[in-house]
């Protein structure tokens, strides 16, 4: 597999005309194409040749056949099978170039879209490429990044492709979103008008004379979605309907999660278990390497390191916290060893072209892989995570899958019984390892909401599995990229994502350490990660103001989980975007051009973080966006949008930014622990004393750890505020009961005379900490 060598149309011949029966030919090549409209200005272009059937699993929900005179957006194929789409102006949203619209050149496929110079691109899944994508060209194949290149290309470059493969590319046209999706399998590649380079980038040639979006694939049937929507969250929406929403998980899995290879056995558990007690720090999750197990054998823990496994859950579970085993796909060929045995027996292993057990290298030594293609393949996973996860363990994080096989080529690596060469199934692998795993965690608990993460994946993979961005390197460079490489990989369908705080390879140190923890203490998911040989990173591994900094973002992010996990419940619902770009919120303007920034984010759309991500130029510019104003912790007081400020935070501080007319639910005072109250919270009230200024919110809220709420235990208030002659005046209203009620006292950020809830005054009483950059204006009835 070449990484960055790439189809050139120069070779492939494309349709020229297509006949009313839709089979046709480019070239020499025979195919057959189809065109369909679905409900919600979604369009699909098939193309079946030289290729077997697709073998995806992506499990896409795809909304009915509708006429092709149906929509807000007018569609017309010309002859050539070239689409062009309009709106209700006529102006060109997307079109294809006549007679050049999909070609063919052996079994490599690609559609081709006229570029215009206006465009802006993002999505791609996981890239380290930047947020705006555009001039780029990159290829869709799983990879294990430290195995596949240069060490020094990993540590202080961007590789690529790196460990998911999701080609979805988003366009910004005008004021038109349009998602273009690949369901595709084998090697994907997208070209955004790259610049033509020679010699490894030795000679640049400039953009090609034919200004093309392009996207293919090197293999297999060609099946593209055209999405078009009027703006990027209706974009994101539909595009999460199609693929699937996440669903809400364990309220235990949004907390924070400490790991390290090297973490093995139960005397490591109640160690860690003791010192975040001891320095008074919510933990949820810790989480182990491949050492706890027995020579590397899957299923299996080493039983002089965990001598009384259940005792160890136990105990740990008494604290709230959960035991995360690694699990890796490879299982270790040695006659004698059960799951090896059962596997054989079953013929669930990956074949050879010869046909017996493909045979890689990892950490076992000589391994063979199971078939996830295969639905007994599933199956027979399932039952063995069931058996594993039935003494108490609730999660797992899943590894290896890209799949890695060592220094052993993988393209030996077959599947269904030898019958499907290895590109079929090479990036659905950690995909179809993600949906067994799942399923062998419900089945284990029964009730009980699973958690998976994985390091690699496919489309829909949101739906099965989070995914942690794969091993990064401790440095600036990193903790620069992760934020644009998430953002990217959470407008692609996995919204549950985050990187290794700290770093994983290399040793961190005490002010990068800081830098990480502020700027991802939000992220959807937050885990402290290292290697083995590396320094430790634990939040009392280093210097005094580092575990006060560490601590104080980690109880800020369990002070804010109520937050958090209502931007869980609207993605399971409606598929709304947790971590976001500025642009998902507001408008790029020549002002305050948002469509490059790739420094700052959005948390849901109430919060706004700008992070300090350089060693030595510790101030920086933060845009504020127009159309609102903006609580800034750092200053502690209000700041109107539509310009640039500079932020020089110290210690502990990062650029922290509230939006005005929010309300976000929060944990009473400051979380020491992981104990999840969700029917006592504070309402923190965003809102400037102005008459006519409003602030709305809904609260729902559950036992965050079952499915009971799908029954209706379930509770959602809402909140409603208002200005009105120097005094506010709050007003709630039950929508939903089943869980109970909630306590609520009311957190404010401007002097108001008088401040009311449903008609009753409020008490002032002011509490003696700090959040947010004030002193608490807490409002009780009390």
């Amino acid at each position: 597999m070449y990484f960055r060598k790439f189809p050139h149309p120069a070779n492939f011949d494309f349709i020229t005309s297509v006949p009313a029966s839709g089979k046709t030919r480019a070239g020499r090549t025979a195919l057959k194409v189809r065109a369909d409209r679905h409900a919600g200005d979604i369009f699909r272009l098939r193309v079946r040749g030289p290729w077997a059937r697709n073998p995806s699993i992506a499990g896409l929900t795809v909304p009915a056949r509708t006429t092709w005179d149906r929509g807000s957006v007018s569609a017309s194929l010309d002859k050539s099978f070239a689409l062009h789409l309009t709106d209700k102006s006529g102006k060109t949203i997307l079109s294809a170039p006549s007679q050049r619209a999909f070609g063919v050149s052996g079994k490599n496929s690609m559609f081709l879209f006229h570029l215009q110079d206006e465009d802006r691109f993002y999505g791609m899944g996981e890239k380290l490429l930047g947020l705006e994508l555009s001039g780029k060209q990159s290829k869709f194949w799983n990879t294990d990044a430290f195995a596949d290149f240069h060490w020094k290309e990993v540590f202080e470059d961007r590789p690529d492709p790196y460990y998911a493969s999701i080609p979805y590319l988003i366009l910004k046209r005008g004021p038109h979103w349009i998602g273009l999706l690949l369901d595709n399998p084998h090697a994907a590649f997208i070209s955004t008008g790259a610049a033509i380079k020679i010699g490894g980038g030795q000679m640049d040639l400039g953009a090609s004379s034919e200004r093309v979006i392009a996207i293919g694939a090197e293999n297999g049937e060609a099946d593209l979605f055209i999405l078009v929507a009027d703006s990027l969250p209706a974009l994101t929406r539909k595009f999460q309907g199609l693929v699937g929403h996440t669903p809400l998980p364990p309220v235990w899995a949004l907390g924070y999660h400490q790991c390290r290879w090297g973490y093995r056995s139960d005397a490591d558990m109640r160690d860690l278990d003791k010192m975040f007690r001891k320095h008074g720090i919510p933990c949820d999750g810790l989480w182990i390497d491949i050492d706890y197990m027995n020579a590397f054998k899957v299923f299996t823990f080493n039983k002089e390191l965990f001598p009384a496994l259940r005792q160890t859950l136990e105990d740990l579970e008494k604290h709230g916290r959960k035991l995360i085993p690694i699990l890796d796909p490879g299982v270790k060929q040695e006659p004698g060893y059960e799951v090896y045995e059962d596997g054989r027996k079953h013929d669930i292993f990956c074949h050879n072209p010869q046909g017996s057990e493909f045979v890689g290298q990892v950490w076992p030594g000589d391994t063979c892989f199971p078939d996830y293609s295969l639905p007994e393949g599933r199956a027979w996973w399932i039952e063995w995570v069931k058996k594993f996860a039935t003494p108490g363990i609730r999660g797992a994080w899943i590894d290896m899958n890209d799949p890695s096989t060592g220094v052993v080529q993988n393209d030996a690596m077959r599947f269904q019984r030898g019958r499907a060469e290895h590109d079929t199934f090479h990036n659905q692998y950690a995909l179809g390892m993600a949906i067994a795993t799942r399923d062998g965690f419900a089945a284990a608990h029964p009730g009980k909401r699973p958690f998976v993460i994985s390091r690699s994946g496919y489309l829909g993979m949101g739906k099965h599995a989070a995914i942690w961005t794969g091993d990064n390197c401790a440095n600036y460079h990193y903790l620069r990229v992760a934020i644009p490489c998430s953002i990217n990989l959470a407008l692609s369908g996995v919204p549950f994502n985050g990187p290794d705080i700290g770093g994983f390879a290399a040793d961190t140190f005490p002010q990068l350490l800081r830098d990480w923890q502020k700027a991802c203490f939000l992220f959807p998911f937050c885990r402290n990660h290292s290697a083995t040989g590396t320094k430790r990173q634990e939040p009392w591994a280093f210097d005094p103001l580092t575990l006060r900094v560490l601590r104080h973002y980690i109880q800020l992010r369990y002070k804010m989980r109520p937050y958090l996990y209502n931007l869980f419940i609207q993605q399971a619902e409606q598929g709304e975007a947790i971590l976001r770009p500025l642009f998902y919120d507001f408008e790029s303007t020549p002002e305050t051009p948002l469509d490059r920034i790739e420094d700052q984010f959005l948390i849901g759309p109430a919060i706004m973080q700008a992070p300090i991500l350089h060693e030595h130029n510790r101030r920086r510019n933060v845009v504020l966006p127009t159309d609102s104003t903006w609580w800034s912790v750092l200053d502690g007081r209000w700041l109107s949008g539509g310009r640039t400020v500079k932020a020089a935070p110290g210690e502990p501080q990062t650029p922290l930014y509230f939006r005005d007319g929010q309300i976000i639910p929060m944990a009473i005072g400051e979380p020491r622990d992981n104990r999840w109250t969700p029917t006592s919270i504070e309402a923190h009230i965003f809102l400037r004393r102005k008459t006519g200024n409003t602030a709305s919110a809904t609260y729902a809220f559950d036992d965050g750890d079952s499915f009971d709420y799908q029954n209706g235990k379930r509770s959602a208030v809402a909140i409603r505020a208002t200005v009105k002659a120097g005094g506010l005046h709050i007003e709630t209203e039950a929508l939903q009961d089943g869980y109970g009620t909630a306590r609520i006292r009311f957190v404010l950020y401007d002097a108001f005379k008088l401040v009311t809830l449903d008609g009753r005054p409020l008490k002032l009483r002011r509490d003696s900490w700090t959040c947010c950059g004030a002193k608490q204006r807490v409002w009780t009835n009390t």
